[in-house]
């Protein structure tokens, strides 16, 4: 019982790390932090994304209720701000910029790292939110459910998307010493990817229909590959910006292959779900 014990408040504490690098939701002051600790609280990197999911459907339902389905999508986008504190979305702003005026592996660098918004980040920045609001107002116009389950299971898919990366390329240490990734950058055990893949999978499978849930899996790992491939040879390696984008562009791909499937006339939700609508 002590090994169950220890186990268990091992775990929490990891939870409630991942949670306060990643949000702004408030954690418990008395935790135990450590450099390595928070190399390995990568694992619940998804969980944090489908405890942001779960509050942002909470709030769906009321919104979508009182509100036109255009209103209640861009109030919702702006909660998924206030949760994380734009942390993805600095990231994605970020990269945008350094990709887009860089021309050298430091120079990309070195314009992610520059606090101010350039002009590639503000436009992409506005297309990535304004995508976001018109994906969101688009699927919740019949149901709120869908959209619900969306919110859940896609927030835990893309951080686990983002998260791979961290164990499967080098980070950018050489270039990259004052990322805000570096406490997750480096020392991801083989457990904590399987912990981390299994949470950032199952609210999808679980709540969604099969068959968008193996579209959206599908190009969740050619974006991954992708993605690794692009920043190698780029940069030789990520930056706490490129996770951030890369969960942006993975989160965005799944509003948008369920979009498809809406307009297809295709089925979102799963089995349970629907017994549940």
């Amino acid at each position: 019982m002590a090994g169950l014990s220890s186990v268990i408040k091992e775990n929490t504490n990891l939870f409630w790390l991942a949670l306060a690098f990643f949000t702004r939701i408030p954690v418990p002051i008395t935790l135990d932090y450590s450099s390595e600790l928070m190399n390995h609280a990568s694992r619940y990197y998804a969980a944090a994304g489908m405890l942001i999911g779960f509050i942002l459907a909470v709030f769906l339902y009321p919104l979508w209720f009182f509100l036109p389905e255009d209103i209640a999508a861009i109030i919702l986008v702006a909660e998924s701000l206030l949760l994380t504190g734009s942390f993805h979305e600095d990231g994605f702003a970020d990269m945008c910029d350094g990709f887009g005026g860089g021309f050298t592996p430091e120079s990309k660098i070195a314009i992610m790292k520059d606090s101010r918004l350039g002009t590639f980040g503000g436009a992409g920045l506005f297309i990535e939110l304004t995508l976001e609001w018109a994906l969101l107002s688009y699927i919740m116009k019949d149901s709120w459910i869908a959209p619900a389950a969306l919110l859940i299971a896609l927030h835990a898919l893309s951080r686990g998307v983002s998260g791979v990366l961290i164990f499967i390329m080098p980070y950018q240490s050489q270039i990259d010493q004052m990322s805000k990734s570096k406490p997750l950058a480096t020392g991801m055990r083989k457990s904590d990817l399987a912990v981390l893949t299994v949470t950032a999978l199952l609210p999808g499978w679980l709540l969604l229909d099969p068959l968008l849930m193996g579209t959206i899996t599908a190009a969740g790992i050619l974006m991954i590959l992708w993605f690794r491939n692009f920043l190698l040879r780029h940069i030789r390696g990520f930056t706490g910006d490129c996770l951030g984008a890369m969960q942006i562009l993975a989160l965005l791909f799944g509003f948008t292959i369920s979009a498809a499937f809406l307009k297809a006339g295709l089925p979102l939700l799963s089995a349970i779900m629907k017994v549940l609508t």
